[in-house]
């Protein structure tokens, strides 16, 4: 469980930072630490800590309301606080809970109850927040499941009356362009609204050849079309080579969700420093250990600070004021489920680039074959 986990002490005394660093280092936690309450709020606003450790005896700030601070903080709020307190000192115990500390232990309390401590309070939030995510998750399927419900019903009214205006069963004259072109839309709506039930179907993925172009531009038609007028100026593409993109093997309608993800993410990224910008959706074959299928989404926003890069898809890691933390971590793991990967980096000119790798469709049959 300490793998990845970064904790934040706050003490002013040398030596008990020391001593706590120690303990955590040991316990295999990333440590980072401030000797003032007042350094605390920026540090932890940099470094996310999955847990602040914080001395209730500050000289320059009081530790309870460095609490209260932290607590008053969208973007930390979640963040558990054990309180260091001085052992039987009751009324730090209280006032330390009563400021919003999740837990407390005495300064000199074994290594093994400080680290105890720490893991079941990491633990309870990680938990916490997946299981309101969750039910935030399954009320969003089931409004989505409904409607798509109610428009499938009149949309198989009208195929079957233009089909029957196409055979020649109605009493007026009719132009069969018309009828045609009512069919194509209604097929075109039909697949989509099948890649919508995706992004909500649970169990294991639907596989199949997917063309990874016309996918990307169903992405960017469905997101583009939902932009509110006030975030019209930023515009996206999809480049690729010829009308018809590389052929992977996935299902279509999670990775549409997770393109949508993305370019959600890059579009909130332009939108925090400038009213216009361009997001770019590449789809190309790649070669790199392996036969794969890249789909790169590429923004012109301020990038990701280099320290964020190795936990970006860690759950329940976000720098967005009110975000949870879990869209990049689910769209990594929609894509471990049909043999991708998803990897991002900074581009050199400026902005984030999220890489989608998908298996080239027939690598898998042909590994097979010659193992065979």
């Amino acid at each position: 469980m300490a793998e990845n986990v970064t904790v934040l002490i706050v003490d002013d005394s040398a030596g008990d930072r020391a001593l706590f660093r120690t303990i955590m280092t040991r316990g295999g936690y990333t440590v980072q630490d401030v000797s003032r309450g007042r350094d605390a709020l920026p540090k932890a606003l940099e470094m996310r800590p999955h847990i602040i450790v914080l001395d209730v005896n500050l000289p320059d700030m009081d530790g309870l309301a460095v609490c209260r601070e932290i607590r008053g903080n969208g973007l930390l709020a979640n963040v558990p606080v054990l309180m260091l307190t001085v052992r039987h000192d009751d009324a730090d115990v209280l006032a330390g809970l009563e400021a919003g500390a999740d837990d407390y232990v005495a300064k000199d309390s074994a290594p093994e109850l400080v680290l105890a401590r720490v893991k079941r309070l990491v633990q309870y939030q990680q938990l916490l927040s997946l299981t309101m995510l969750n039910r935030q998750l399954v009320q969003a399927g089931r409004l989505l499941a409904g409607i798509i419900h109610e428009i499938r019903g009149p949309l198989s009214v009208i195929r079957g009356s233009a089909e029957l205006l196409r055979m020649g069963n109605g009493t007026e004259p009719h132009d069969p362009q018309w009828v045609d072109s009512i069919l194509r839309g209604i097929q075109l709506l039909q697949v989509r609204l099948d890649h919508l039930m995706a992004m909500v179907r649970s169990g294991p993925p639907q596989l199949q050849s997917v063309d990874a172009a016309a996918v990307a531009r169903e992405a960017v038609d469905l997101f583009s079309k939902g932009l509110s007028p006030s975030v019209r100026g930023i515009t996206f593409e999809v480049c690729c080579r010829g009308e018809s993109g590389p052929i992977a093997r996935g299902d279509a309608g999670r990775i549409i969700q997770v393109l949508i993800d993305l370019l959600s993410n890059a579009q909130q990224a332009i939108a925090g420093i400038r009213t216009t910008g361009k997001v770019q959706v590449a789809v190309e074959t790649a070669d790199q250990e392996g036969p794969w299928v890249k789909l790169e989404v590429r923004d012109d926003g301020p990038g990701i600070p280099e320290s964020h890069l190795g936990r970006i898809f860690e759950p329940f890691f976000t720098t967005k004021e009110g975000g949870t933390g879990y869209g990049l971590h689910l769209a990594s793991e929609i894509l471990k489920e049909q043999g991708g990967r998803l990897t991002v980096q900074n581009n050199p000119e400026g902005g984030a680039c999220f890489s989608i790798w998908l298996p080239r469709d027939g690598a898998v049959a042909t590994e097979k074959a010659v193992d065979g």
